[in-house]
């Protein structure tokens, strides 16, 4: 069997080039022909934590402040786990 990491593992698992890849969740989804397992185990596995900022001479500070609200109340959480992102 051949592991494949990275971002190119939901690629060729899906094409058949591989039998298991590991990758985030956001990058498996995505790949028509792939799908999520479930998680590694935590000795196994990490976590990678996403988080937003704006920049300091942002021309629509405004907007950005709207969007981080946005994404972060919880009716958004349904349409981050479709997309292979574990909010909370």
């Amino acid at each position: 069997m051949e592991l494949v990491p990275g971002t190119q593992a939901p690629e060729l698992v899906a094409k058949g080039e591989a039998e298991l890849g590991v990758a985030q969740g956001s990058e498996i989804v995505s790949v028509p022909g792939a799908e999520i397992l479930g998680p590694l185990p935590a000795n196994l596995g990490s976590v990678t934590l996403f988080t937003a900022g704006i920049a300091a001479a942002s021309k629509a500070p405004d907007t950005a402040k709207a969007f981080i609200k946005f994404i972060t109340r919880p009716e958004a959480a349904p349409v981050l786990k479709a997309k292979g992102f574990n909010p909370g």
